[in-house]
């Protein structure tokens, strides 16, 4: 008795600890209750009422717009994994920072909203975009947390401790039997009672706790995340019982098999004898009465019951007999072949049998834990940068398609553009590396931008690094002043190519469209790397305002430590950034070629140095970065000063050409080129390329 109690026990204990305890767990588990419609339904209202409410009553009459936009949202991968993030952080304030104050807030609710309005109503969409986030909880808990964080110690060392119980129970009554047989039979009915009543138990509370729910939508809702959080817990129990009844039919027919008509013959003789007296014949009919009323008004409970009872019993009649033909009476088996082969014969079948039942215990654990069991996966990305077999890929082990200059684009205001389309667009169509220059620069009175040169000479240092000529640098100053940049301005960081003047982008405007995409692409991994000319301070004051720091991935840099894409989509950990000449200000922001990153040449003057064979070679030579590190960036464009030509795009990105530098370059480096950065992306077939090296099929 006391080995299937503590059994018992150390299940559900050892459940809480592992469903409700960690904080990964806990928010899987809420996030798997979205599946369901009633749950959906009432967040969305929750979340339509926060939207508003922000925006006072300026939005009440565009209601029914936005819940439609927020319900189709919140069933959608973006929303979910906002959800589950909002619901870890606020695990994690009970548990781990001791916050009295308990505040469940969604960020990023407004874009995913936002997105959704994009189409039927793009005259709301920029404001209710401008919600970054929605409290649905928001309480003073007081030191409720210290005595959470507190049970949460005692509930680890406690299913250890109950387990060991368990374990010395069943020991010390087998060491004290008499006949080991009977008594390994009676702990199985023990422990197959005692997953019984826990079913029992799980199916009276949770008809009870829905029973104080107001609403029939809001009592669905109640159910389903009851059942999100304790359905494998149920199942749990009934393994348990199963387990138990396994055990003792299998002892059972090592000793004689109990026919199953037999108890229960004598359960309904003891159901409608009559007693004799009167105290016995009110009892019995109050007992009635009470049963009665169950079936009555918890219906659902006794039906729970009955199938528990039933299914356990019925397991135990299949064992019993499947095992009823390894039983064999004494007498009868000793008559022919004497005392000792029957002693053998008897060991033979005490093995059968033990090797059946443990098969079907087992089997029954197995199922358990390969259908989830205790643990609930957290929502998978449908893919991860476009393809699911990345997902368990260490990021250093997969290659990813990039833009050199990332920002100088074809928009009103820049000349001499090195890609087709806005960063925006890169991103939506597949490119998860940017490259890209952060200046300082003044906007001024007509909206052009005038560079802070600081000094010629290392401005004109620094333009040799992008492939412009010290004359092109003399030229854009003289160029400059004629032209009238000058007089005050407004001071900001700026995305140029050497200098503003030719064209510059807000970083702010950047690091939003980055933002925006990253929610709403869940399964996103990108990596920044920024040749700066602004100080770490700042920009990391600008990848913040912007919301990104969340995203930021802070783990591991060294080679073979890196995690999976699945692990940093999961975390939340999905943009590297790194610096080339001066990073810190946040343990995120890093540099790129002092450890992390080795890179080739990036100075190519002609096509042929990047498509003749007989170049390769030296294309591949190491340039910044040492062998060591963990990122591979391949440098593959031409530099043409002061026009580049999308023409040398054609033939350097091409399919044949670029995979040979590619195989290449990763045959000399003995590294999977992790970053392929080129020109005009749209021009050849960076993605074909970048999805050969990955081995997956092309997107």
């Amino acid at each position: 008795m006391v080995a299937a109690v503590a059994t018992a026990l150390a299940l559900l204990v050892g459940y809480v600890q592992r469903a409700a305890v960690s904080s990964d767990q806990f928010a899987n588990r809420a996030a798997a209750a979205l599946r369901d419609d009633s749950v959906r339904t009432l967040i969305a209202e929750r979340v339509t009422d926060q939207v508003i409410l922000a925006h006072q009553s300026d939005l009440i009459a565009a209601r029914p717009v936005i819940e439609s936009a927020v319900a189709s949202a919140v069933g959608g991968r973006a929303f979910g994994g906002v959800f589950r993030s909002g619901v870890r952080d606020v695990h994690r304030a009970v548990f781990d920072r001791d916050e009295h104050t308990l505040t469940f807030a969604l960020r990023d609710v407004g874009t995913i909203v936002a997105a959704g309005l994009e189409v039927v109503e793009p005259s709301l969409a920029d404001r209710v975009r401008a919600t970054a986030q929605v409290d649905l909880v928001n309480r003073d808990i007081g030191s409720a947390t210290a005595t959470a964080a507190r049970a949460a110690r005692t509930v680890k060392i406690a299913a250890w401790l109950l387990l060991l119980v368990a374990l010395g129970a069943a020991a010390g009554a087998l060491a004290l039997a008499r006949d080991k047989r009977v008594t390994v039979t009676r702990l199985g009915a023990s422990v197959a009672v005692s997953g019984v009543v826990l079913v029992v138990a799980l199916g009276v509370v949770r008809a009870i706790a829905l029973g104080h729910v107001h609403g029939l939508d809001e009592r669905a809702a109640a159910g389903a995340i009851w059942d999100a959080f304790l359905g494998d817990l149920s199942t749990a129990a009934w393994v348990l019982a199963a387990c138990g009844a396994v055990v003792a039919a299998a002892a059972a027919s090592l000793i004689r098999p109990v026919p199953l008509d037999a108890p229960l013959r004598r359960a309904a003789a003891a159901l409608t004898a009559e007693p004799l007296g009167p105290v016995g014949r009110v009892l019995r009919g109050a007992g009635l009465v009470g049963v009665g009323l169950l079936c009555l008004l918890a219906r659902d409970t006794v039906l729970h019951v009955l199938f528990a009872v039933t299914g356990v019993y019925l397991v135990y009649a299949g064992v019993s007999a499947i095992l009823w033909v390894v039983y064999k009476p004494r007498a009868e088996h000793e008559a022919p072949h004497g005392a000792r082969h029957a002693a053998h014969a008897d060991r033979r079948r005490a093995v059968a049998v033990s090797a059946l039942a443990a098969v079907l215990v087992a089997f029954a654990i197995g199922a358990f834990v390969a259908t989830g069991g205790t643990s609930t996966a957290a929502p998978a990305a449908v893919t991860c940068n476009g393809s699911a077999a990345l997902c368990d890929r260490p990021f250093d082990e997969v290659a990813l398609p990039a833009t050199h200059n990332s920002m100088s684009v074809p928009l009103p205001g820049w000349y001499s553009a090195e890609q087709d389309a806005s960063i925006a667009a890169q991103l939506h169509a597949g490119v998860r590396g940017l490259l890209i220059d952060t200046h300082y620069a003044d906007k001024l009175a007509d909206g052009r931008l005038r560079t802070d040169v600081g000094d010629p000479a290392q401005l004109k240092r620094e333009a040799r690094e992008d492939g412009v000529s010290e004359s092109a640098v003399d030229a854009a100053l003289r160029t400059r002043e004629r032209l009238g940049f000058a007089g005050s301005g407004t001071r900001g960081m700026y995305l140029c190519h050497s200098l503003c003047e030719l064209g510059g982008t807000p970083l702010e405007d950047v690091l939003t469209d980055l933002h925006d995409f990253l929610v709403a692409d869940p399964g996103a991994v990108v990596v920044v790397i920024n040749q700066d000319y602004v100080t770490p301070r700042d920009y990391v004051d600008a990848v913040r305002r912007a919301g990104l720091e969340p995203f930021a991935y802070r783990g591991p840099v060294a080679a073979g430590r890196w995690p999976t894409l699945r692990q940093m989509i999961d975390s939340g950990q999905r943009v590297v950034f790194l610096a080339e000449n001066h990073a810190g200000a946040a343990p995120w922001y890093r540099l790129a070629y002092e450890t992390i990153t080795q890179e080739t040449p990036y100075a190519f003057k002609h096509a042929e140095d990047l498509t003749d064979p007989a170049r390769l070679k030296a294309s591949c030579a190491p340039n910044r970065g040492p062998s060591s590190a963990a990122l591979f960036l391949v440098n593959h464009w031409v530099t043409t000063d002061p026009v580049p030509l999308p023409s040398n795009a054609d033939k350097v990105n091409a399919y044949g050409p670029l995979m040979r530098r590619l195989r290449e370059c990763e045959r000399i480096r003995h590294h999977i080129p992790n970053l392929v950065a080129v020109n005009f992306y749209r021009h050849g077939d960076l993605f074909k390329a970048v999805d050969t090296l990955n081995r997956v099929a092309g997107r």
